[in-house]
């Protein structure tokens, strides 16, 4: 499987479009990614880099007074949760790649272009 971004997915910020378009590589590195080392590598990367994301979206939305702002930063909140639990199961020594990767798949392709596409009707209007 692999998670396919498109041009569609774009919010109209150059910088949180490059993080998204990241964020849909780090995804598939993940999704190949054959042992329990490079699932650790790309982890470490994918929550980085997350983190690093929502700062940056979280500033443009305050900075345009976007009105979804608490519930955006909710959700992104929940996946930091996830990402967080995940992680500290890795760090246990279980490793259920599954349930990353499900995680990862469903943010990329529901977060990105469903809840990030009202930044982006907001952004343009």
């Amino acid at each position: 499987m692999n998670v396919e971004w498109k041009d569609d997915y774009k919010i109209g910020h150059e910088a949180i479009d490059e993080q998204h378009q990241n964020l849909f590589k780090l995804t598939n590195a993940l999704m190949v990614a054959n042992d329990v080392d490079a699932v650790r590598n790309v982890m470490v990367q994918l929550y980085k880099h997350t983190r690093e994301h929502f700062e940056l979206e979280e500033a443009v939305m305050r900075h345009y007074k976007f009105p979804e702002l608490l519930s955006h930063t909710e959700s992104h909140n929940r996946l930091l949760a996830n990402l967080n639990q995940i992680s500290e199961e890795v760090g246990r020594g279980r490793l259920d790649k599954t349930s990353l990767v499900q995680l990862m798949t469903e943010w990329s392709l529901h977060h990105v272009p469903k809840d990030d596409a009202r930044l982006a009707s907001f952004l343009t209007s």
